[in-house]
């Protein structure tokens, strides 16, 4: 007689129907994966696993990863223009204060937008570039109006966001190494004695700590607060002198 042998099959995890996911549901599983792998690590495949639907359903959507990367962009575009308004209201000087400390606030609590919008800055699609440009014409012309030249205001502009931008993506990186910068416990107060007595008076030995934060902020405020003043300066020192009367020709009365 035959022996029979039973099988326990597992059944089959059911994925979910084609056409019952749409675009705006693609990415936002991108951003709740990219969140905890990074967007670099993020692929389709893994996508699709965590949206319980074939990679094909991706594709239909979006032709390549570049093409969902955009999408993700625009929509941490919209975020960040949204969390950052940037307006008349009150000295020029705090309003910058203001907008780039909401700046490294944002990008600290959305990891995500900071990879998206900080590390990979370089493949911005047409339309994000776009809403980018228009936010800074905003922020650039209300300087002007404060009295700035306009590649003073850019200027400006810039410096600020490479220290906002900088700190975070430091900030970002250090948590994605799930270790502390080398800090005090490297000091060698044989070979460094400075350090190491600066160090045992209490100095906190990190360069993304928030007095350091507030520190360049504040320089490059300052700066620009001092270009302000010469441009002002100058333009009062400029003379104020009448029209010329016409001139007639010789031997004449006009």
């Amino acid at each position: 007689m035959k022996r029979e042998t039973s099988q326990i099959r597992t059944p089959r995890r059911q994925r979910r129907e084609r056409g019952s996911i749409s675009a705006p549901d693609i990415v936002d599983g991108a951003f709740a994966l990219a969140a905890e792998i990074t967007v670099e690590k993020l692929s389709m495949p893994l996508l699709a696993r965590r949206l319980d639907v074939g990679v094909t359903s991706i594709y239909w959507y979006f032709r390549s990863k570049d093409a969902l990367l955009e999408a993700m962009r625009e929509r941490a575009i919209a975020q960040y223009d949204i969390a950052l308004p940037f307006t008349s209201r009150g000295p020029w000087n705090e309003l910058l204060r203001e907008h780039f400390r909401a700046m490294r606030t944002l990008f600290q609590d959305n990891p995500v937008l900071c990879d998206l919008l900080i590390a990979n800055t370089s493949v911005y699609g047409d339309n994000p570039t776009r809403v980018a440009n228009e936010r800074l014409e905003t922020v650039v012309t209300e300087l002007v109006g404060a009295g700035f030249t306009p590649r003073d205001a850019l200027d400006t502009y810039f410096s600020l966001a490479a220290h906002s931008r900088g700190f975070a993506l430091l900030e970002r990186q250090q948590n994605l190494e799930a270790a502390e910068p080398p800090g005090a416990d490297r000091i060698d107060r044989d070979v460094t004695p400075t350090l190491g007595a600066i160090i045992d008076d209490g100095y906190e030995f990190r360069l993304t700590q928030e007095r350091i934060f507030d520190l360049g902020l504040d320089a490059l405020i300052e700066r620009a607060e001092n270009v302000l003043r010469r441009t002002t300066l100058t333009d009062t020192a400029i003379p104020r002198t009448a029209p010329h009367a016409p001139v007639g020709r010789p031997g004449t009365d006009r």
